[in-house]
């Protein structure tokens, strides 16, 4: 089922010009909304580890930190409805909709959500509120910092 994703995201970052920063070994922040990591060089396929709306995020050789404001909209259309057109098995796409759903109503509840990525086994902590996210830092001695930036990056619920 991933497999499809990564082909959509390929596809979609091969057929028009789309903006992105490397965050360093093969992780990606793509278009100011959400990041993720390249799967495989050659085909360009993508895995999105934090969905949108990323709106702040610092990295370095071992963790990226990520803060994010979930929309909803977004998330179902970019994520939720990708699946169910891809989808070869109604299980399977049950499944992954069930556990995309169950990702989006912590996010939803949370609102300001932090994020760590664990770069060396692509471990991904979050969605966190600002306090679990520092605890998380302090536990496994991340020194970097963001600058808070509320703003959404445009225009959405």
């Amino acid at each position: 089922m991933r497999k499809f994703l990564y082909i959509f995201v390929a596809m979609l970052l091969c057929s028009c010009h789309v903006d992105y920063m490397s965050l360093g070994d093969s992780y990606v922040l793509i278009e100011d909304i959400f990041i993720a990591r390249e799967k495989d060089k050659e085909s360009h396929a993508l895995e999105i580890l934090i969905p949108d709306q990323v709106l702040n995020e610092d990295y370095d050789k071992s963790h990226i930190i990520a803060y994010q404001m979930p929309d909803s909209d977004s998330f179902r259309r970019c994520r939720i409805d990708i699946y169910k057109y891809f989808s070869d098995s109604t299980m399977q796409y049950q499944h992954e909709v069930d556990s995309l759903e169950v990702l989006l109503d912590s996010m939803l509840k949370i609102r300001d959500c932090y994020w760590i990525i664990r770069k060396k086994d692509c471990k991904v902590f979050g969605p966190m509120t600002e306090s679990d996210f520092n605890r998380e830092c302090k536990k496994r001695n991340i020194k970097l910092k963001m600058d808070k930036r509320y703003e959404r990056r445009y225009t959405g619920s």
